[in-house]
């Protein structure tokens, strides 16, 4: 079954810190929040339409697939909101479907057409679990057993590894 992730996108832009913080143009915020959704789209498996409304838009009415359909930048057509737009796709897409948003009447909207909520603060979350890869391309990075095992069973595996000598 597939699965959607749908991020309100202005609303996430003036929920978290992490996009308005350092006082960046709001084009720069956008992109911010494209990048962050190609990351999680990689990672979750899910596809992610990031929704602005046409204020404030680049180029309002219009559609923008990236990295293969798997993400999708929609900007509402004028007179148009992002909780219209976002209260058809709950609608139409069939699926799992999550809307991250902080409002409140969206969230009630999206609950009550079959979706999914999801709050700013647990999409920054579902960011911050992002394997280091996914966060880092420029870093190498190798996967090993250990970054899966808890701390108590690391420390039980050393405890075991010293008394054999290896």
């Amino acid at each position: 079954m597939a699965s959607y992730l749908i991020l309100d996108g202005y609303n996430l832009l003036g929920a978290l810190e992490r996009y308005r913080g350092d006082g960046a143009a709001l084009e720069e915020r956008r992109d911010r929040l494209v990048r962050d959704a190609l990351r999680a789209a990689g990672w979750t498996g899910a596809e992610i339409i990031v929704v602005f409304d046409a204020h404030g838009s680049p180029e309002p009415g219009k559609t923008e697939p990236l990295a293969g359909g798997v993400v999708r930048v929609v900007y509402t057509a004028p007179g148009e909101s992002a909780d219209d737009e976002i209260e058809r796709l709950v609608e139409r897409l069939e699926g799992e479907v999550t809307v991250y948003t902080a409002d409140f009447a969206q969230q009630r909207a999206v609950l009550a057409r079959g979706g999914r909520r999801g709050t700013p603060r647990e999409f920054a979350e579902l960011l911050d679990e992002l394997p280091a890869l996914v966060q880092a391309p420029d870093r190498k990075w190798r996967s090993r057993i250990s970054d899966h095992l808890s701390p108590e069973t690391r420390r039980a595996l050393e405890e075991i590894r010293r008394r054999s000598g290896g």
